[in-house]
């Protein structure tokens, strides 16, 4: 592994703002030029905080705060021989300065001095041996010298104290790369997400992995839908990732789902094969597409031509547009367009409201329904989901119309690293028909 590929900005900002409030709270002179340096730190002018501590230390050169302000910021910049001269000028004076001797191992660690780091991370152990800052500085250390398993060891005790450290995770994620358990990596990767949505280590080593190789994926659905066909299988997709950015698909799906409400109301079964591929577009943008044909009932049937166009943001927030035409052997065509946009609440919690609106059936069935679901995500990667929806229909048929209520809940539980359990169940009522289904269904990945 290539340590300076490893060499976050990350855990480079976080000795840095640490050393900053150490900075700021004990200093003995007035606090506007410390209050200085940490706003041009904030604002990302690392060479103008550099500049506000050494014009510190021009009028007071043993300042120790001053000291390790420029030096950090000389680390920062890559100046490790001014960095390491500042650092060492505090340890001089003061042999067991915490923060000198943690970010002069940093500094070492980052110049891929690896021995004089761990020295350093040792000796800060040794004065207070359940500092956290030594002990993940140690521990990256060990990462970027290519020593997963000592990184994994310190980690995995770290992550007992600190269970919502982003950083600690995304670290192991890269441990467990180097190790080439891939699997482990991409859950410490998306635990990461979770707690720091958006996190750029945790995101490019989720790209890096799924770079690597080809996978398949098998998705399947068991169940049964009160009034809307026999108990068995509702739906298997099975998918092929050929890269990063292309995944294909085939389908088969009798589940009755909102794409034609009007077949669904009325009890039929329903079996529907497609092909689909996603790729991506943009940097932000996926794009999907999928064809289809479906078995109706009386021997009849019809072609599924379905798009949606996705744009994810690195903070979890993601916008879906999709529209479906499926032209019937009886001379019309369903119509279908949805919108949705799915954002986070918090680290545990996101909400994804919707709205569809469909025409379909013989007699001009339309439909307008509004559809809120929110999902649970646990770090030990299970999560719930609960739903409700609200619509009105507008029908030919008299009593066909009116409102509609729908319900759901989605119940996902880790069973191995590679494969899920999942749960569903949904209800809908409407003037017409009411119905319920209740699914079973698995998610494999292979290898």
């Amino acid at each position: 592994m290539n340590g300076q590929l490893l060499k976050t900005r990350n855990s480079k900002a976080s000795l840095l703002i640490a050393l900053l409030v150490l900075l700021f709270s004990s200093s003995i002179y007035p606090q506007d030029p410390y209050q200085k340096a940490q706003q041009l730190a904030k604002d990302g002018d690392i060479s103008g905080m550099g500049d506000a501590y050494l014009k510190i230390l021009s009028e007071h050169p043993d300042d120790i705060r001053g000291q390790l302000g420029l030096a950090t910021a000389r680390s920062w910049l890559g100046d490790h021989e001014m960095a390491q001269k500042y650092y060492r000028q505090v340890l001089n004076q003061q042999p067991d300065n915490l923060e000198a001797l943690i970010g002069l191992g940093y500094d070492y660690a980052w110049s891929r001095q690896f021995v004089e780091a761990d020295a350093q991370f040792s000796r800060a152990l040794e004065i207070a041996p359940t500092n956290i800052g030594a002990q993940k500085g140690q521990a990256f250390s060990y990462l970027w010298n290519d020593q997963p398993q000592k990184t994994l060891d310190i980690l995995q005790s770290l992550e007992v104290q600190l269970p919502d450290d982003a950083e600690i995770l995304a670290a192991k994620g890269q441990a467990y790369m180097a190790l080439s358990q891939n699997e482990a990596a991409i859950d410490a990767f998306e635990r990461a997400l979770q707690i720091s949505p958006g996190r750029a280590d945790a995101v490019s080593g989720i790209a890096s992995i799924k770079q690597q190789k080809k996978t398949f994926d098998i998705v399947a659905w068991l169940g049964d839908t009160s009034d809307g066909g026999d108990t068995g299988i509702r739906e298997i997709i099975l998918g092929y990732s050929l890269k990063n950015d292309l995944r294909v698909w085939a389908r088969y799906d009798n589940s009755l789902s909102l794409d034609n409400p009007a077949l669904v109301r009325s009890g039929a079964d329903a079996e529907t094969y497609y092909f689909g591929a996603q790729n991506k577009l943009t940097k932000n943008w996926l794009g999907n597409l999928e064809v289809g044909s479906r078995n109706l009932p009386n021997k009849a049937g019809q072609k599924i031509y379905k798009v949606e166009a996705i744009n994810i943001k690195q903070n979890r927030h993601v916008f879906k547009l999709g529209g479906q035409l499926s032209p019937h052997s009886d001379n019309y065509t369903d119509k279908l367009i949805y919108s949705a946009y799915g954002f986070p609440v918090n680290n545990r919690w996101r909400l994804e409201p919707s709205v569809y609106l469909s025409s379909s059936g013989a007699i001009d069935d339309r439909e307008i329904r509004a559809v809120v679901f929110g999902e649970y995500q646990d770090p030990g990667r299970w999560s719930f989901g609960v739903g409700a929806g609200v619509g009105r229909i507008s029908s030919d048929n008299a009593a066909a119309e009116g409102s509609v209520v729908s319900k759901n809940i989605l119940f996902s539980y880790p069973i191995s690293q590679k494969n899920k359990l999942n749960l569903s169940a949904r209800h809908e009522n409407s003037p017409s028909n009411s119905y319920t289904t209740m699914l079973v269904g698995i998610a494999i990945q292979l290898p």
